[in-house]
């Protein structure tokens, strides 16, 4: 905003879809390419899932290095219409692991869940965007790096294809720009190596 200041901003945050006809949005940041064709938008960048927790869970129960060891840990969950997702995929060259996990929170407000995690409460497996500070600052370590969770992706999208103006434009330029600094940091830090970046191409 300080660079472009005549730019105003309103933003609404939710874990789920918006409607942008309702809900009166005129783009969004999300998580996933879009399903629907209708939509329009630019792949900001891939994002790689991690496993994290807490120093000090993993100093009370000890630190997993395989699947298997997911059987005697508290999983922390992000739900959707009730339904938590407590089916961990994990992938180590062509193998693939699945562990139905077991665990006592779940909430469809994926910042409780890394709130959880930082506290200490159980595993979790966030986007290195969603735990980069904490990350960066020690509050939670990430766990079985070779066993990787499916990497996701950020888009920003639009309903129509006159909605690309050029202020969209230069905030998918700002964003890549920014999460690109982030995801150095993190691949300087050691919390996941450059190739899980692989993935895709951008949108122009």
């Amino acid at each position: 905003m300080a660079t472009h200041p005549g730019l105003n901003l309103r933003v609404q945050i939710t874990d789920t879809n918006v409607d942008f006809y309702r809900d009166s949005v005129d783009m969004a940041l999300r998580y996933g390419a879009p399903s629907d064709t209708n939509l329009y938008g630019f792949k900001i960048c891939d994002v790689p899932r991690l496993l994290c927790a807490s120093p000090d869970y993993l100093s009370r129960h000890g630190r997993p290095i395989h699947p298997d060891d997911l059987e005697n840990h508290n999983g922390l969950f992000y739900q959707l219409q009730d339904i938590p997702f407590d089916l961990w995929t994990f992938k180590r060259g062509d193998e693939e692991y699945r562990v139905k996990m077991t665990g006592d929170r779940a909430s469809n407000d994926g910042d409780l869940v890394r709130r959880w995690c930082v506290a200490g409460r159980g595993l979790a497996i966030k986007s290195c965007l969603d735990m980069s500070d904490d990350l960066l600052a020690g509050r939670v370590t990430t766990i079985m790096p070779d066993y990787a969770p499916p990497v996701s992706e950020l888009w920003l999208i639009c309903p129509t294809r006159q909605s690309i103006t050029p202020a969209m434009r230069l905030l998918r330029d700002d964003l890549r720009a920014k999460v690109g600094e982030l995801m150095n940091a993190m691949i300087a830090g050691g919390f996941f190596p450059p190739d899980r970046l692989s993935g895709g191409k951008k949108d122009a």
